[in-house]
């Protein structure tokens, strides 16, 4: 969707606590591609920095519909496998 081309952003948060911003990515052609991640079921809805609905939603439907990583028997968020990464090297 976005390989070689330019896309476009907008800064939704100036800082996310690791002093990166949180932004929205567009398509040349006005495509949102976080949401189109999320419909794919290519991306999980990070409530902790974005509580639109629209987001939850689209995660909603792609889990419902067993879309992508919610084909999975038992996805495991990011966030989530990388605490059990940094828990299993101590």
């Amino acid at each position: 969707m976005i390989y070689g081309k330019k896309v476009g952003i907008k800064v939704q948060k100036k800082n996310d606590g690791y002093e990166r911003p949180v932004v929205w990515v567009y398509t040349p052609d006005d495509k949102d591609v976080g949401g189109e991640m999320l419909k794919a079921g290519m991306a999980w809805h990070f409530k902790k920095y974005d509580d639109s609905d629209k987001y939850g939603e689209l995660e909603n439907i792609a889990r419902t519909n067993k879309i992508g990583l919610w084909s999975e028997k038992e996805p495991v968020a990011p966030w989530d496998y990388r605490e059990i990464r940094k828990n299993s090297n101590k």
